[in-house]
């Protein structure tokens, strides 16, 4: 807490090139988290974040802390989930009340052949799409999806070849900010519980590809 203050005194000593969040740790002590909350409330941040989550800790205790701690995060100011996360890790805080996330999940998955699709993850590595001419989403309007079929995908990645990294970034950022809107819809028509309701159960990539 010293170090945040010190650190919030120095970056806003004079007109700042952003905004700086007090980031709220605690572990998995609910009453650490209130004091850590507390603590940065005497100061003004623009935002805040929750930090020393997605860090290894089994789902539920992530969820638990969040319902435990958001609801006592001022709702006027973004309230920021580092290092989240797989597509349903993003829809269950969402239904928690967090505003934004950062992760390296979209493109690192992209690098080892991990493509998102509705319902979990293709692995493009699979010797199955070595002949397949099929977009990896006939449903995605991505650049990569209009362009490039699953065989060509999959070459690239057994060839080493940088442009198979970028061609399969561009379709999980695409699949990303499609979820976002997606969740943005759901919010300001007021159905977003029934979306939530409907997302699929999580599957991570390594123990559950859909091929």
């Amino acid at each position: 807490m010293r170090w945040a203050a010190r650190s919030h005194a120095h970056y806003y000593r004079e007109e700042p090139p952003g905004g700086l969040f007090g980031i709220v740790q605690g572990g998995m002590y609910p009453e650490l988290r209130l004091a850590s909350l507390e603590s940065l409330l005497a100061l003004e941040w623009p935002g805040l974040a929750v930090g020393g989550l997605a860090v290894g800790e089994p789902e539920e205790e992530r969820l638990r802390v969040l319902e435990h701690l958001v609801p006592h995060m001022p709702a006027e100011r973004p309230r920021y989930l580092m290092g989240v996360g797989f597509p349903e890790d993003i829809v269950a805080a969402v239904h928690r009340g967090i505003d934004l996330f950062d992760c390296v999940i979209p493109t690192r998955h992209a690098r080892n052949g991990h493509l998102f699709v509705p319902g979990g993850v293709l692995n493009i590595r699979n010797s199955a799409y070595a002949r397949d001419l099929a977009p990896i989403d006939a449903g995605c309007a991505c650049y990569t999806c209009r362009n490039y079929t699953r065989s060509y995908l999959r070459h690239l990645d057994r060839c080493n070849e940088i442009l198979g990294c970028r061609l399969n970034t561009i379709h999980n950022l695409h699949f990303y900010l499609e979820l976002m809107r997606a969740i943005r819809a759901a919010l300001a028509n007021g159905t977003f519980a029934v979306f939530v309701a409907a997302y699929p159960a999580p599957r991570r990539a390594a123990a559950n590809p859909v091929a």
